[in-house]
């Protein structure tokens, strides 16, 4: 008797089909997504990591920066400089000074004995000798020019902010930073550090102000390792850029700051170093992943609140899963398969046969009828 094949229960089937098949589309998209989220946990992690390396870079640069402004302060010549006794003058008297000093005539007495004096020719010698100092002068208690390593204009230094917050100090006086400029004339970034001179009468005996190049401090920023299209700088709390890579305009502002912000006010007072990262689309539109640490110069000089952001495209991050997709398709369909043949074969197999017609083609063993009377 020929075979026919068995018929399909199509309630098994839709059931199969409809628990599995979602099932599965469902769990392979969570375990890529869950996938996606550790790698971009991990890399915002580590571009936050590399921030936090170079704030400290830079926060060490600035501290150690002070401290050999504040040994230069103490030198002999430079302290007898700043505390030899000078006549007192008016405010009219200083206003005419500076106007004299402003003509800038190497010859004028006033000038000669500004710049040839013994500490003078040392800050000569240091500049010449390390370029990371660019300018370095002194001024008495009252704020006038006393030696320089090189003519400036400004003979009354005590209208200066630098030189008020470094005086405003109680007592000896406080050192004091400046926050970064950018020259245009020397195309490089640089920093004021004034710092008090000790006197003879545990007052200030006046005021030595450096001007230091950073290019060491963002040598700290520009050696992050950050793949094509990564970059980082330093940024103020409000998203006004310090200082980058490149030349930066002053009235930049950070593509993210936005983020930035929320993200500072989200960590609250912290005391000690803090990082975070997070994620924002640049001004083209592509995804980035974002590290930030702070720096801790604030907690000295609140008006410093630098923090330092590395930033890479998202695709990158996600490059090794965006790489297997293909693949995890390929491993998807199969399974795919598998799950529909599953489901055709328990259709198959649990498929109902009506009785009435299908028992005869049924093999069974003969049985043996029971008589009706019994005899006894």
């Amino acid at each position: 008797m020929p075979h026919r094949l068995r018929a399909i229960n199509y309630r098994v089937l839709a059931t199969l089909l409809v628990v599995g098949i979602p099932v599965l589309l469902l769990g392979s998209f969570f375990v890529i997504e869950h996938g996606r989220a550790e790698l971009r946990d991990a890399f915002g992690l580590t571009l936050a990591q590399r921030a936090e390396q170079s704030a400290a870079a830079i926060d060490a640069y600035v501290y150690r920066r002070i401290v050999d402004v504040s040994l230069l302060a103490r030198v002999p010549d430079v302290r007898a400089i700043a505390a030899r006794a000078r006549p007192a003058t008016s405010a009219t008297e200083m206003a005419d000074l500076d106007r004299r000093f402003s003509a800038i005539d190497l010859k004028a007495p006033m000038v000669v004995e500004v710049l040839g004096n013994a500490a003078s020719r040392y800050f000569t010698d240091i500049t010449r000798e390390d370029p990371i100092y660019r300018e370095l002068l002194l001024t008495d208690r009252d704020g006038r020019l006393v030696a320089a390593s090189n003519l400036t204009s400004d003979y009354n230094q005590a209208d200066e902010e630098w030189w008020k917050r470094v005086m405003a100090g109680a007592g000896r006086g406080e050192a004091t930073v400046s926050d970064v400029r950018w020259d245009d004339s020397a195309r490089t970034y640089a920093m004021e550090i004034a710092v008090p001179v000790p006197g003879n009468d545990g007052r200030p005996g006046g005021v030595l102000k450096a001007v230091a190049d950073i290019r060491e401090m963002l040598a700290s920023v520009a050696g992050i390792e950050l793949g094509s299209g990564g970059d980082a700088m330093v940024v103020r709390r409000n998203g006004s850029v310090v200082f980058g890579r490149g030349a930066v305009d002053p009235r930049a502002r950070f593509f993210a700051e936005a983020g930035l912000r929320a993200g500072l006010e989200s960590l609250g007072p912290v005391d000690g170093p803090s990082r975070f990262w997070f994620s924002a689309p640049s001004r083209d539109g592509e995804p980035q992943l974002i590290g930030v640490a702070t720096s801790q110069l604030a907690a000295t000089y609140p008006h410093l609140p630098w923090a330092v952001v590395t930033w890479e495209a998202e695709g990158r991050a996600l490059a090794p899963v965006n790489s297997l997709f293909r693949s995890l398709l390929a491993v998807l369909a199969a399974t795919l398969l598998g799950v529909l043949a599953l489901a055709f074969w328990f259709s198959m197999k649990l498929a109902a046969m009506p009785l009435e017609t299908e028992m005869a083609l049924v093999p069974h063993p003969h049985i043996a009828r029971v008589a009706e009377e019994e005899t006894v």
